[in-house]
């Protein structure tokens, strides 16, 4: 990634560090990052939007709108992940499974004390203020394929078994910022979101 700074990569990373699960098995070569630092430049996609409503009025050929809310932007991102040497395919084998458990919840009889936990709030990172800075984020979906016209790497999977993982792979996230009620009453204000000192600081407000 030419021109980016180590800690302006695009990244996905858990909010709490080791919660709700941890980086062992397969997903030990993310434990130093508790997430995903992309290795290639992805594609991402931020969408904005704005809902109006609709003032009918009889014989108008022109219609006045009403500002109903602004939804949680989008943030769709598109990235290349390869496995031409075995550390590149052990880390694309973690990435994949992380992705995966960031879509479950803590569910079932072995863990009472929190079971109904939703799946975890992540941290995305992407080229600085301008674009996102820690933002508070859920994974709404994941998608990756597996391609015929390509090799396979075998790797361990961190428990005694393989897996084998294409030599160049493409996945899609999209996600969603996830900001508490409170924050955004106390905290945001019109003016200084124009400035862009709440992107600086990396509260959320994107």
């Amino acid at each position: 990634m030419a021109g980016i700074k180590e800690g302006n990569k695009p990244s996905l990373v858990l909010k709490e560090k080791g919660k709700p699960f941890d980086f062992s098995g397969i997903l030990t070569p993310l434990k130093q990052t508790g997430g995903i630092i992309f290795p290639f430049t992805p594609t991402i996609q931020f969408s904005h939007q704005t809902s109006y409503g609709t003032y009918d009025v009889a014989g108008s050929i022109y219609q006045q709108n009403y500002y109903m809310n602004t939804p949680n932007p989008n943030i769709s991102v598109t990235a290349m992940f390869a496995a031409n040497t075995k550390d590149e395919a052990e880390y694309t084998a973690a990435a994949l499974h992380f992705l995966k458990t960031c879509t479950k919840s803590d569910f079932g009889s072995q863990r009472l004390e929190t079971a109904g936990t939703p799946p975890p709030i992540l941290k995305f990172n992407a080229y600085g203020v301008a674009h996102a800075s820690s933002v508070p984020v859920v994974m709404r979906s994941f998608n990756y394929t597996l391609p015929e016209d390509t090799d396979y790497v075998e790797v361990g999977d961190g428990n005694g078994g393989t897996t084998s993982i294409p030599a160049l792979l493409l996945l899609s996230i999209e996600l969603v910022p996830q900001l508490s009620p409170r924050m955004v009453k106390d905290n945001f204000n019109i003016q200084d979101f124009a400035s862009g000192s709440y992107v600086k600081k990396g509260g959320g407000f994107i």
